[in-house]
């Protein structure tokens, strides 16, 4: 007998500006630029033939406004789940790599180097936010055998749940692929709990011109630079 299988289909949300300056964002609680709610437009349209059976969402303003934009006219509750949290940047938040240098020697090398190790002061560890996205998933999952599930969250927790089906140490985040804003990552689950991953990051229906910057990371990258991923 076929096992039934459930399809979560994961975006991350629009560009927001503090994308744009490649600032710390975290928790804080902005919403989408111009054009990332046109980014969410596009992910909108590469579904319009999907059915989706529920939606669910960060509650981060970006998020939901994200899977506002995706639902469009389809008559859907939107869900919020405070484990689709993108990881709390605490006393970083708001701040560019270069600052986050200088008022904290030594944190940057570390974060790039090392992200198991470092700890925010008033922040999350990403140890922290991967055991908050895998139990927030499966929840999720549990909860809807069978169906097609929407979830909108954010780059980091999305990319840690992503490693987790794949056996990947946290350690690894930054050798994977980067998630863009509005990308659509599908996996598939099976009764029995295995996780197919079917796409990770597809952005290919977001016209080049909104894509530039979709994946530059505080921290990592500058404010003006593309992604060098």
């Amino acid at each position: 007998m076929e096992l039934m299988k459930t399809k979560v289909i994961m975006v991350r949300h629009g560009e927001t500006e503090w994308n744009v300056h490649c600032k710390f964002l975290g928790s804080v609680d902005i919403p989408l630029n111009e054009k990332g709610r046109r980014q969410a437009g596009y992910a909108k349209e590469a579904l319009k033939d999907e059915q989706i059976d529920v939606i669910y969402t960060s509650p981060m303003r970006r998020a939901l406004e994200t899977g506002e934009i995706i639902r469009g006219s389809r008559t859907l509750p939107i869900l919020t789940d405070e484990g689709l949290r993108e990881i709390c940047c605490g006393k970083w938040e708001g701040l560019d790599g270069r600052e986050v240098e200088e008022r904290y020697p030594g944190q940057m090398a570390l974060w790039r180097k090392h992200p198991e190790k470092i700890v925010i002061e008033g922040g999350d560890t990403f140890q922290e936010v991967s055991d908050r996205i895998i139990e927030a998933f499966w929840r999720i999952v549990g909860s809807n055998r069978g169906r097609t599930i929407l979830i909108t969250s954010h780059m980091i927790c999305l990319t840690l749940l992503l490693m987790h089906f794949e056996g990947r140490q946290i350690s690894e985040i930054w050798d994977v692929k980067p998630i863009g804003n509005a990308a659509l990552t599908i996996v598939e689950v099976s009764d029995d709990d295995k996780v197919e991953i079917i796409s990770w990051s597809d952005d290919s229906f977001v016209p080049e011109e909104d894509k530039k910057g979709s994946a530059l990371v505080a921290g990592r990258h500058r404010p003006g630079q593309e992604s060098d991923e």
